[in-house]
């Protein structure tokens, strides 16, 4: 990786940096965001082969909620490749085991060149949300969703950009979806993260603790047509103090963000999705100013 001199970083900058290496890898692996209509079950039988590809851009960098750079630019390109598979249990109830394996790039600027540069896998994910369709007017459903992180991906404790964690993971998500009515719905979904420790962090090869992280999502989605639907909405990130060697580093997290997105069938198995969106608010780390997040799906 690509070392430079970082004096020219502002004070509370440097200071920061320490807790940014942990900052950047968890912009990629630790979001599990869903988007509109995620959690409408799979007819059962059926499977799923997803393909994303994900950018997004930073340039101003946070420590307890005061800006120390409007040049700390981190911009990361990822892909994810998904794959599901629907089956029942029983009347009204969708189980639908899956994984998830994330490929990126993620790359420092300006005042965060030291950085570096990395090209690598991260974690692999599995997951089996469990859906039910529920007995109202218009079927609502409700999901109870677990997710492992597996420590596969790539990670060097030397480099401060990682795709890999060097840890496990448990999230477990929970998501409602009220429809008013054929056109109108309302998407939710809150989540908590659990982590292991992370005994292999930074040069000092220290002991990282991190607590739990919750993070609370709702979106407003209307069906122009069968084929089509347009969501707005967003999320708020909460929590996730570290701490490494045995000393807190003041680091919760507190991020809100904005996203639209807008699905449409190509043909009866082809859909496509794109997401446009930006945080609104940050306390800690990278603010991104830009997130494009473009989706591909082929159910069979």
């Amino acid at each position: 990786m690509r070392k430079q001199n970082m004096q020219r970083l502002p004070l509370r900058a440097r200071s920061a940096l320490a807790g940014s290496t942990w900052l950047c890898c968890s912009t990629v692996t630790c979001a599990l965001e869903i988007t509109a209509g995620d959690y409408e079950p799979l007819p059962v039988g059926m499977s799923a082969l997803l393909v994303y590809a994900q950018h997004a851009e930073s340039s101003d960098f946070y420590s307890q909620g005061h800006k120390v750079s409007d040049d700390f630019r981190l911009k990361t390109d990822v892909g994810l490749l998904r794959y599901i598979h629907s089956f029942t249990p029983g009347n009204n109830t969708v189980i639908e085991p899956q994984f998830i394996l994330p490929y990126g790039h993620l790359k420092g600027g300006g005042d965060a060149s030291s950085l570096g540069q990395t090209t690598d896998t991260g974690d692999l994910i599995i997951g089996a949300p469990v859906k039910w369709t529920l007995d109202t007017a218009n079927k609502d459903v409700f999901s109870l969703a677990p997710y492992v992180y597996m420590p596969t991906g790539s990670y060097e404790n030397d480099d401060a950009l990682n795709l890999g964690e060097n840890r496990w993971r448990l999230l477990l998500q929970a998501a409602y979806i009220h429809h008013f009515n054929a056109n109108w719905a309302v998407d939710t979904a809150a989540d908590v993260s659990w982590f292991s420790h992370n005994d292999d962090y930074g040069t000092a090869s220290s002991t990282l603790k991190q607590k739990a992280r919750y993070e609370y999502q709702a979106y407003l989605r209307y069906n122009l047509s069968p084929k089509t639907h347009f969501a707005v909405g967003g999320g708020h990130i909460d929590g996730g103090e570290n701490r490494v060697a045995g000393l807190n580093q003041n680091d919760q997290m507190s991020t809100t963000y904005i996203r639209l997105s807008a699905t449409h069938m190509l043909a009866p198995s082809i859909q496509v999705q794109a997401v446009l969106g930006r945080d609104l608010e940050v306390e800690e780390g990278f603010k991104e100013k830009l997130r494009l997040n473009l989706r591909l799906a082929k159910l069979f």
